[in-house]
């Protein structure tokens, strides 16, 4: 659409805007959305209690490695939901004078240390795995085994659709993270499973270590991609192309702007920051250029729903130092 932000002329057309940070629509009552967030924190803190103690149980009647994989597992979910359970109460705290532009990076801390944990998480069960393929063990009560793990896949499965449908909601990157956390549980509800069906009934010792194993490098492929969405919101990485290119389009849109450059863009945790500079004609006034700047400001915020925008006019054809990015 628009790529050349540094000079950029003007063009007229049809626009079409959806938020495409984590292909979410962004729910406009903030309230609400503060709502949705604290609930799917809430569920996930206490689901992961419940699933500690029932896969506790589970892993003392079978001594089967894969159940302890996922205990553990469930173990380190407890600690991540506690981290997102108090960092998005601190992301919804409204701006202050020490944090003007809000507390929505602490999403972004909270995703990077969920990584760490789920890191931790398929590092020890690597270990445990390795151990159990050099000392094979036999796995007792099987079906006790499969039980805490049905219960375990459809409680999980019941978070993460209310979590996807959350995190669409509001753009919360911590929920959203959970949910990749959660859906990562759900194969390894699922291997786990298979593995103690298949260990029953062949007598094969080691299919139960190996699987464990596959589990703890998955897991660790899930912590390496929460921990790279993190970054891009702790570390200012720009917005989607294509959502750049619709705000540049929508600003450019008003009647009177002719143009448009330095546009620097930046995910604040649930919202888009977005500065740019607007070329308008010098002959005007100073209340028209403040007026149409909160024309162009409107129509962003109707696409774009809290997103923080700060604008700059230039009178057009005024010679100036701008950015040198290709975009």
């Amino acid at each position: 659409m628009l790529k050349k932000l540094n000079g950029m002329k003007c063009v007229r057309g049809s626009i079409s805007v959806q938020f495409n940070y984590m292909n979410i629509t962004i729910e406009p009552n903030a309230a609400h959305r503060a709502v949705l967030i604290k609930s799917a924190s809430y569920a996930s803190l206490v689901l992961a209690l419940l699933l500690v103690v029932l896969k506790g149980w589970g892993w003392q009647e079978t001594q089967s490695v894969s159940v302890l994989s996922s205990l553990a597992d469930s173990i380190l979910d407890v600690l991540a939901s506690s981290v997102t359970f108090f960092a998005v109460r601190y992301s919804l705290a409204p701006a202050d004078n020490e944090h003007r532009f809000g507390h929505g990076k602490s999403e972004g801390l909270a995703a990077l240390v969920q990584a760490l944990i789920i890191a931790g998480s398929g590092s020890y069960v690597c270990y445990e795995a390795i151990r159990r393929i050099a000392e094979p063990q036999e796995i007792v009560a099987p079906e006790i085994g499969l039980g805490v793990i049905a219960f375990a896949t459809v409680a999980t499965l019941l978070l993460v659709i209310f979590q996807h449908y959350v995190a669409r909601r509001t753009g919360s990157v911590a929920i959203s993270a959970d949910a990749a956390h959660y859906q990562s549980d759900l194969f390894i509800n699922v291997v786990v499973a298979l593995s103690i069906v298949l260990t029953s009934w062949t007598g094969e010792l080691l299919i139960d270590p190996f699987v464990g194993l596959l589990i703890a490098i998955f897991v660790l492929y899930s912590a390496s991609y929460i921990a790279r969405r993190s970054l891009k919101i702790l570390l200012d990485h720009e917005i989607p192309e294509q959502d750049r290119d619709e705000i540049a389009a929508l600003a450019c849109s008003h009647a009177d702007v002719r143009g448009l450059h330095d546009m620097r863009t930046r995910f604040g945790g649930s919202h888009y920051i977005v500065q740019f500079h607007l070329e308008m004609q010098p002959d005007i006034t100073l209340l028209r250029a403040h007026h149409i700047m909160d024309e162009v400001e409107t129509a962003i915020l109707e696409s774009f729903p809290d997103c923080e925008i700060i604008i700059h006019a230039d009178p057009l054809g005024l010679p100036e130092q701008r950015d040198n990015f290709s975009t």
